[in-house]
């Protein structure tokens, strides 16, 4: 009969945490590497990107932008900003999906 093989506790301890800190280290790496690829899309986005988006607002998005704009206090400035943010966030979104 054989005697088993037996891994020293510490050294298991030690073994195994560096495979979890390299995992970890991947899973950073890729995450770092997604932030940066959306960054970079974020960057490229241009104005016509944006009132080209504001096209396909809906009705009742449309009627906000317009009511904002016609009364253009500071609360509408606020409306108007967020329209716009999210015909960006939608362009932004899109183009990280692989669309254009």
């Amino acid at each position: 009969m054989s005697t088993p093989f037996v891994i020293p506790t510490n050294r298991m301890l030690r073994d195994a945490s560096w495979l979890f800190d390299h995992d970890l280290e991947a899973q950073d790496a890729a995450a770092c590497a997604e932030y940066d690829r959306r960054e970079a899309i974020e960057r490229a986005v241009s104005f016509a990107d944006v009132l080209e988006e504001a096209v396909d607002f809906t009705r009742p998005q449309q009627e906000a932008f317009m009511e904002a704009l016609a009364r253009g206090r500071s609360v509408d400035l606020h409306t108007i900003f967020c329209l716009l943010d999210q015909a960006k966030t939608r362009i932004v979104t899109r183009r990280v999906n692989g669309g254009v």
